[in-house]
C-alpha cells in the first residue's frame, strides 16, 4: 500500500483570486543529468516578482503540417512587461495520441534568449483509481542543475501535488478544487506550506462562453501568485506545477 505523506489543515488564505490583465501575447526527448553544482543568479528576474501572468498559444502551424501538438507560453509581469517565453518540445506524434498526458520538455527562455528553466514530463497516466503511475515532473535551472520536483498524490476527488526541492525536502503542497472544469467561474489551485500556511495560489481564468466553445484549444489565459521573499528555486517549482497543472486539466 502506497505512503502518503499526510496533508496539513487548510490556513485561510490571504491572497486574492488572480485577474489577469487584458494584454495580447507577442523533438526527440533529451536525458538530462542532475548536477550539484553551486547556485546562479540566472532566475533573478524573479526575485522581486510576488505574481506572473501566462499567456499560452497553440503552434496551429506544427498541427497543421503534421509536425506535432506543441504550445508557446508568455510569462508576463503585472506591468504586462515580458519576463519568459516557453517553448514545448515532443516528439511529433504524442501530442496527437495522448493529448494533455503527453511527455513533453518545456524550455523557458528570458528576453536574452538564454534558457534558465528547462522542465521535463515523462508520460503517466494519471488514474484516479489505480494510483500505480502517477505525475512526477523534474525542474532544472539551469538545465543540468536539478532544483526540485513535481509529484502527483492519488486522491479519490481534489487533486494534490506535493513540490520537493533538489534534496528531496517537501517544500509545498498544491490542492486544487473538488470540480476542476471552468465553467462560469474562475478556478484556484491553493498553495501552501507543509506547515499549512498559505503561499500562494493558481488560478484558471473564465474567459466567456464564446471562449471556452471555440477559442480555449488554441488559445488560454492563467497566472500565478505567491509571496515576494520566496526563493527563486521556490518561485520556478511553483511555475512549473502551474504549467503542470494547465496540461492536465485544460490542455485538449
Amino acid at each position: 500500500m502506497m505512503q502518503i505523506t499526510p496533508i496539513p489543515a487548510s490556513v485561510e488564505p490571504n491572497f486574492e483570486l488572480l485577474k489577469e490583465p487584458l494584454v495580447e501575447p507577442l523533438e526527440p526527448q533529451v536525458e538530462i543529468e542532475t548536477s550539484n553544482e553551486g547556485h546562479s543568479d540566472i532566475l533573478h528576474d524573479l526575485t522581486e516578482v510576488d505574481r506572473l501572468f501566462i499567456t499560452k498559444r497553440l503552434r496551429v502551424k506544427t498541427v497543421l503540417f503534421l509536425r506535432g501538438k506543441k504550445n508557446r507560453f508568455s510569462v508576463r509581469l503585472p506591468d504586462r512587461n515580458l519576463v519568459y517565453t516557453i517553448e514545448e518540445e515532443n516528439s511529433w506524434w504524442v501530442g496527437y495520441l495522448c493529448y494533455g498526458l503527453r511527455p513533453l520538455q518545456l524550455r523557458v527562455f528570458n528576453n536574452s534568449s538564454e534558457e534558465v528553466i528547462r522542465i521535463n514530463r515523462p508520460y503517466a497516466c494519471t488514474s484516479r483509481i489505480f494510483p500505480c503511475q502517477l505525475q512526477n515532473v523534474q525542474v532544472f535551472s539551469p538545465p543540468g542543475r536539478k532544483i526540485g520536483s513535481i509529484e502527483q498524490q492519488w486522491a479519490p476527488v481534489r487533486p494534490i501535488y506535493l513540490v520537493r526541492r533538489q534534496n528531496g525536502d517537501e517544500a509545498f503542497w498544491i490542492q486544487g478544487p473538488r470540480v476542476t472544469i471552468s465553467f462560469f467561474r474562475d478556478l484556484q489551485f491553493r498553495m501552501q506550506r507543509m506547515d499549512g500556511t498559505h503561499v500562494g495560489s493558481t488560478c484558471k481564468r473564465w474567459q466567456g462562453l464564446l471562449h471556452a466553445m471555440f477559442f480555449a484549444p488554441v488559445s488560454d489565459r492563467y497566472g500565478v501568485a505567491f509571496e515576494r521573499d520566496l526563493a527563486v528555486e521556490d518561485k520556478a517549482l511553483l511555475l512549473a506545477a502551474t504549467l503542470l497543472i494547465d496540461y492536465m486539466y485544460y490542455d485538449g
